[in-house]
C-alpha cells in the first residue's frame, strides 16, 4: 500500500495510490490539484511500472525538485522521498504511517527546539522493551494493575480541564515525575505535521539541570520512533547500542525509559522520555510497564489537545475570512450604473468565501464609463488580497490616462513594481462612450468580449489583440480597438469561471455553448447575463464550482431613454452570492 501525502497551510492530505498513474497538477481533472499560479495544469506524475512507483516531471514550467535536486527523467521512488512542486511539499510513503525523514539541518544543541533523526536504528540488545497498548484499547491492567491506575489517576490529575497543547504537555510532565519520584527529566517529542521530523515541545528538569545546552540521545528516540516499542535500557552508557553517541556520553544517562505515543489510527503522535542519572535507583522492568500502560492516556491527550487547538485555528480562519467576505463586498460595485439609452447587468459569485475575480466601472472625463473585468491568479484569501491592491492601480491609472491601451500599460508596470512573484492577473477593459454608441476595448490576456448583434450574431471581439496578462514582461505596448454598439446589441464581459465550469464528466462548459446561448437569447443585457447562468447551473449540475464567476453584460436599448440598470436579486447563501431566476 503506498501514498502520497500533500502538505498544506492546514496540514497534510493523503491521497492513496490505488491505480497505475497519478497526475499532479493545477487543473481540476488532477488526480491530486494544487491550486498554484506557478503549478502547470499537468505537472508531474507518478506511475506504477512492474509494480514499482516512479515520478516524472510532465514538461513542467517550473520543473520538480525530488529530495532537493531537479528531476529531470524518470525516478523510482523510496519511501520518505519528498517531493517539491512550486513550493508545494508531497512525501511518498510506503505504508500505512506517515514518512518522516531526517532533518536537513538537525539542532541538537538548541536550548528550546530539538530535531531528531528517527530513521530506522540498528540491531541491538535492549535491556527491556515491550509493546505500548493502543489509547481506544479495551485491555485489562494484566500486571502491576494497583501502579498503573495510580498512574492514570495522577496524569489525570495533572492534566486536569486543560484544553490546549501549550498546556497539556508540561502538565503530563508534572504527572510522571509524580509518578516516577527518581526521574530527573522527563520530554515530550512530537511529530511536526508539517517537517514530518520530531520536534521537542516540553520538557521538565528538576534541580538546576544540567549545563551547556540541552542534549538527547537521538539513537534511542530513534530506537523507540521506528520500532513503536516501550524501551528500558539501564545503563545507556555502557548499552553497546548507544555507546557511540556523544549525546549519550555528555549527558551520562544511566537509567532511560522512552515510549511511544500512537494515535488510535497507529499514526505515531511522538514520544515521551524520563530519565535519570542515579545508578543506585536505576528505573525497572515493572517501571517501564506502568509507563508503557499510561501512553495510551497521553496519547487521547494529546489527540483531544490537538484537535482543540485546531479547532480554535480554525474559528479564526473563519472569523478572518468572513472580514476579508465583507471588505472584498466593499470594493466591488453595490449596483449596475445608470446610463441614458443602455442598461446593465452584473454578477460576481467567489468559488470562496473570497475571490480573485474583480469587476468596476470608473467614471471617466466626458460622460464616459470604463467598465473592467480582472482574473487574478489563484484562489481564497492570497489572491482577493492581490486583487484589492491591482483594483486601486485600475481606478488611478483609467482615471489619469485618457488612453486606455496606455492606461494599461501603466496598470501592467505598477503590477510588476509590487513584487508579486509569480502571480499574474487578465484584464480587459471596455471604455463606453454612450453619446457616440462606441466601445473602446483593450485586452490584457482575457477572454475576449463576445458582441450580440440585434439580429443575434455573436462575435468575439478583439480577439487578434494579442495582449499578455498583467505581471508577464514590462514595459509592454497594449493594442485597443472600437466597435459600434447599435440599438439592441449586447457586449458580454466575462471570466474563465464560466467557461471553464464544470460538469459531472469533468467536461468544461465551453466557448461555443456560450455564443449558442447569447444568440439565442433576448436582445438585452438582463436577459442575457441570466441565461448565461441559467445554462451554466444546467451543465455543472451540481457540481461543486472550481472558480469565481463574474460576469458584466452592457446593453443598448432601442429607447432614447435610460433604461433601469439590470441586477439578479441577491439572495445571501453560505456568504455567496446567488441568482433569481
Amino acid at each position: 500500500m503506498a501514498f502520497l501525502e500533500l502538505h498544506g497551510d492546514r496540514g497534510r492530505k493523503r491521497f492513496k495510490i490505488a491505480g497505475d498513474r497519478i497526475v499532479i497538477g493545477r487543473h481540476p481533472g488532477c488526480d491530486i490539484v494544487i491550486e498554484e499560479p506557478a503549478v502547470s495544469r499537468q505537472h508531474a506524475a507518478v506511475t506504477r511500472v512492474a509494480g514499482r512507483p516512479y515520478v516524472e516531471d510532465l514538461q513542467s514550467r517550473n520543473g520538480t525538485m525530488l529530495n532537493g535536486r531537479p528531476l529531470t527523467a524518470r525516478q523510482p521512488l523510496e519511501h520518505g522521498d519528498a517531493l517539491d512542486i512550486c513550493g508545494r511539499r508531497i512525501v511518498f510513503s510506503s505504508s500505512s504511517r506517515p514518512a518522516v525523514r531526517s532533518p536537513a539541518d538537525p539542532r541538537p544543541d538548541s536550548e528550546d527546539v530539538v530535531d531528531l533523526d528517527i530513521a530506522a536504528g540498528q540491531a541491538s540488545m535492549i535491556l527491556s522493551q515491550m509493546d505500548v497498548p493502543r489509547a481506544a484499547a479495551d485491555e485489562p491492567l494484566g500486571h502491576h494493575a494497583e501502579a498503573k491506575l495510580r498512574a492514570l489517576i495522577g496524569l489525570n490529575r495533572a492534566i486536569g480541564a486543560s484544553l490546549s497543547l501549550e498546556e497539556v504537555l508540561p502538565r503530563m510532565l508534572d504527572g510522571l515525575l509524580e509518578v516516577f519520584p527518581r526521574a530527573e527529566r522527563g520530554f515530550v517529542l512530537l511529530v511536526d505535521p508539517q517537517s514530518e521530523r520530531l520536534v521537542l515541545r516540553a520538557r521538565k528538569i528538576k534541580g538546576q539541570g544540567e549545563p551547556g545546552p540541552l542534549r538527547l540521545s537521538l539513537s534511542l528516540i530513534g530506537q523507540v520512533a521506528e520500532s513503536r516499542r516501550a524501551v528500558l535500557s539501564a545503563d545507556a552508557v555502557s548499552d553497546s547500542r548507544f555507546s557511540s553517541h556523544d549525546s549519550v556520553v555528555d549527558c551520562r544517562i544511566r537509567s532511560v525509559m522512552c515510549v511511544p505515543v500512537v494515535g488510535d489510527d497507529g499514526a505515531l503522535l511522538g514520544v515521551v522520555q524520563v530519565d535519570s542519572r542515579d545508578v543506585r535507583n536505576g528505573f525497572s522492568a515493572a517501571d517501564l510497564e506502568v509507563l508503557a500502560g499510561v501512553a495510551g492516556q497521553a496519547a487521547q491527550a494529546i489527540e483531544q489537545a490537538r484537535a482543540h487547538d485546531e479547532r480554535i485555528a480554525r474559528e479564526q480562519i473563519d472569523r478572518d475570512l468572513a472580514l476579508a467576505h465583507r471588505v472584498q463586498q466593499g470594493l466591488l460595485p453595490s449596483c449596475p450604473p445608470a446610463i441614458d439609452g443602455y442598461a446593465v447587468f452584473d454578477f460576481y459569485e467567489a468559488a470562496r468565501q473570497v475571490g480573485g475575480d474583480f469587476f468596476a466601472y470608473v467614471p471617466l472625463p466626458d460622460g464616459r464609463l470604463a467598465t473592467v473585468l480582472a482574473d487574478v491568479s489563484g484562489k481564497g484569501v492570497a489572491a482577493a488580497l492581490l486583487m484589492a491592491a491591482l483594483s486601486a492601480d485600475i481606478r488611478y491609472c483609467l482615471a489619469s490616462e485618457p488612453d486606455v491601451a496606455r492606461a494599461v500599460g501603466r496598470i501592467n508596470d505598477s503590477f510588476l513594481r509590487g513584487g508579486w512573484d509569480d502571480r499574474f492577473a487578465t484584464l480587459v477593459v471596455v471604455v463606453l462612450d454612450p453619446l457616440a454608441h462606441r466601445a473602446t476595448i483593450c485586452n490584457a490576456g482575457h477572454l475576449p468580449p463576445y458582441l450580440r448583434t440585434p439580429t443575434g450574431g455573436v462575435a468575439a471581439v478583439g480577439a487578434d489583440l494579442g495582449g499578455l496578462p498583467l505581471g508577464m514582461v514590462a514595459d509592454r505596448e497594449y493594442r485597443s480597438c472600437e466597435v459600434t454598439l447599435e440599438p439592441g446589441a449586447v457586449l458580454v464581459l466575462l471570466t474563465d469561471g464560466i467557461s471553464e465550469a464544470l460538469d459531472h464528466e469533468r467536461r468544461c462548459y465551453g466557448l461555443e455553448r456560450l455564443e449558442q446561448v447569447v444568440s439565442a437569447s433576448e436582445p438585452t443585457a438582463a436577459d442575457v447575463g441570466r441565461d448565461i447562468l441559467a445554462d451554466v447551473a444546467r451543465h455543472a449540475a451540481g457540481q461543486v464550482q472550481s472558480d469565481d464567476i463574474c460576469m458584466v453584460c452592457l446593453g443598448r436599448t432601442d429607447a432614447a431613454a435610460a433604461q433601469p440598470a439590470q441586477k439578479p436579486a441577491p439572495a445571501r447563501r453560505a456568504g455567496r452570492v446567488q441568482p433569481r431566476g
